[in-house]
């Protein structure tokens, strides 16, 4: 390109004009020098000559000298053309010569900018083909992902069943029996095979003590490895009677005896310490459990009712069948995969349990009973277009991902029904007052701010929506209270008087509402203008319940996992399975009833009210021993 473009003015200025810089005059100059010192010196001549004859001339005429100069005067008109001729050249070359080599400049660059815009051109329709090639890739491979997906999905269940069969057949629940003349202690050398490639026996010291085997390394200074019997089983081996292993949760060791003999002695050892082991943790448990049997009777009681809730059958999100994950400050159940995107999204947005692995209390159950997937997706996908936009089951994670984000965070699909700050405000007052659970979640999905002041105040000035909750609080209403405590934004707002909802809850002597706030991580430190705290409060008002759970909190003993006095008022419609057991299981139900009082009088929901002989109504709650009298009469 440069010597195409540069090539002619470089030869035309570094070349042809190069001499315009010398002096095209000089030889034109000399020659007129020359032509004119010989004239003088011919014209001198002729005077002096006619001066010898006597004779005095006063110039010269240019004939008589003509003759004399004809030579020099040829050699001046001679330099005088070729300078002339050369003056002609220069001013070609500076006029139509550098025009034509410019113009020869411009078209080189204009040729050039024709050949990018039509390489561009090409290329745009390169990338328009290439662009329909790679939409057409994409899609295939998408059907290819989508029946490697199904097929996936229908050899999961086989492997899985292959897995557990496997698993049944390497841990058996049939524990191995030892003879009990071994004890449950012994120490000994015993060969262990390793676990590299070259599997060899390798000798160690081992011990059974305290429900543990210990096993020496060989390495003095490197610590012993030490197995709890109590997740292990032992199995003697088919092959070789001296030898027998050790399954534990994550790893099979292979032992072997010097004899028959000593290999028995060690299986009945390690059998005798993993019973005893068990035999210590059932009574340890059963000890524990006899204080708690009762809650935990009816955590699961509630657990079930909350499954069998409108819309609970099926994930929140994606539409999988029997969900197993809580966000406990929604109220909502979702399945194992969108429970993680929820994970992602952060605890204040979403705090997801376990309903089967994790250890629930009832706190934790208070808005999954009342508010339910159906109710819950009337207000955060009332403007959803069409079903088809929300992922099923067999949805890609990003595409769960996308639709939860939208409907959690960006909340996209919420119907707005108020419009400005002031309604907002009102809404959530009324919301609160009213004990309306579903137009809380309505204001809490428009992005109302939950600890606002409100409006009107009952008894400070400043007072928010926990505040009010707290002031209304009884067994009917403490979901209310849980879910502003876990979805505001501030726990601890104060009022005018620098009151917290936590000094409203020591001061009116509520426990349950303390245990709420304080499983909302409310601040136990925070003083009002009186300079009290909230256990100063309780102190000073002996408000034993109060106090006792401050105390745990300051000292870090404070379960989040609380249990709380609610009206639960379950559902039983498969209790009865026709009218003429009624009362028979009534009189079964009595007892269990009796057993279920935890701390005092204790709400517990029982059978359904009876109007009349044998016939039932909508749910009702039974309240102790009393009413379940007038079941049976």
């Amino acid at each position: 390109m440069l010597h195409n473009i540069n090539f002619f003015l470089d030869s035309l200025v570094k070349g042809d004009l190069r001499d315009i810089r010398g002096d095209l005059k000089k030889p034109f100059e000399k020659a007129w020098r020359d032509y004119e010192s010989r004239f003088k010196q011919v014209e001198k001549e002729k005077r002096d000559l006619a001066r010898q004859y006597g004779m005095v001339r006063s110039e010269v005429s240019g004939g008589e000298i003509a003759e004399e100069l004809e030579k020099e005067r040829r050699s001046f008109q001679l330099s005088m053309c070729e300078y002339l001729i050369k003056v002609n050249e220069i001013k070609t070359k500076r006029g139509v010569d550098l025009l034509q080599n410019l113009i020869k400049h411009y078209h080189c660059h204009n040729n050039f900018l024709q050949e990018c815009v039509s390489t561009s051109h090409r290329l745009k329709q390169y990338m328009e083909e290439l662009n329909g090639v790679l939409s057409t890739v994409k899609q295939r491979q998408d059907e290819e992902k989508k029946q490697l997906c199904a097929l996936r999905d229908q050899l999961r269940p086989a492997v899985n069943t292959e897995q557990e069969s496997l698993q049944r057949q390497t841990y058996s629940m049939h524990q191995l029996l030892g003879d009990k003349q071994y004890g449950t202690e012994r120490s000994g050398f015993l060969y262990k095979k390793s676990d590299g490639l070259r599997k060899m026996w390798q000798k160690r010291k081992c011990s059974v003590h305290n429900c543990y085997l210990t096993i020496a390394h060989a390495t003095p200074n490197k610590p012993p490895t030490r197995l709890n019997l109590l997740t292990c089983q032992v199995r003697p081996s088919v092959e070789d009677k001296k030898c027998f292993d050790l399954i534990s949760h994550n790893r099979t060791y292979h032992f072997l005896a010097e004899d028959e003999e000593e290999c028995v002695a060690w299986i009945s050892v390690l059998s005798n310490s993993k019973q005893e082991a068990l035999s210590m943790a059932l009574d340890g448990y059963s000890r524990a459990g006899e204080s708690q049997s009762s809650v935990e009777d009816l955590t699961r009681a509630i657990t079930d009712d909350v499954r069998r809730m409108p819309g609970n059958s099926s994930c929140c999100d994606c539409g999988a069948p029997d969900p197993g994950w809580l966000s406990t400050n929604l109220g909502i159940l979702t399945c194992i995969e969108c429970s993680g995107i929820h994970r992602e999204m952060g605890v204040h947005v979403s705090r997801i349990q376990s309903l089967s692995l994790d250890s629930l209390g009832t706190s934790d159950l208070l808005l999954a009973r009342n508010v339910g997937n159906s109710g819950f997706n009337e207000i955060l996908e009332a403007n959803l277009l069409s079903p088809s936009l929300k992922p099923s089951q067999h949805s890609h994670m990003a595409e769960r991902k996308g639709f939860i984000l939208s409907k959690y965070q960006d909340v996209h699909f919420v119907r707005k029904s108020h419009s400005s700050a002031a309604a907002l405000r009102l809404g959530l007052q009324e919301a609160t007052k009213s004990c309306d659970i579903y137009s809380l979640i309505q204001m809490y999905a428009q992005r109302a701010d939950l600890s606002q002041p409100l409006n009107t105040h009952i008894q400070e000035k400043g007072e928010t929506a926990l505040h009010l909750a707290v002031l209304l609080a009884d067994r009917t209403s403490l979901h209310i209270l849980d879910f502003l405590a876990q979805n505001c934004p501030d726990v601890d707002a104060q009022t005018s008087a620098g009151n917290t909802a936590l000094h409203y809850s020591c001061l009116h002597n509520k426990s349950d509402c303390v245990k709420l706030l304080l499983r909302a991580h409310a601040n136990t430190h925070t003083k009002n203008q009186l300079g009290e705290t909230a256990l100063d409060i309780s102190r000073r008002l002996k408000h034993a319940g109060c106090e006792s759970l401050l105390d745990q909190a300051r000292s870090n003993r404070f379960d989040h996992h609380v249990h709380v006095e609610y009206e639960w008022r379950l559902r039983h419609e498969d209790l009865f399975d026709s009218d003429d057991d009624f009362e028979e299981k009534v009189r079964f139900l009595v007892p269990r009833l009796s057993a279920a009082q935890v701390s005092g009088p204790q709400q517990v929901s029982g059978p359904q009210q009876v109007s009349g002989p044998q016939q039932v109504s909508g749910p009702q709650q039974v309240s102790g021993l009393q009413q379940v009298s007038g079941l049976q009469q």
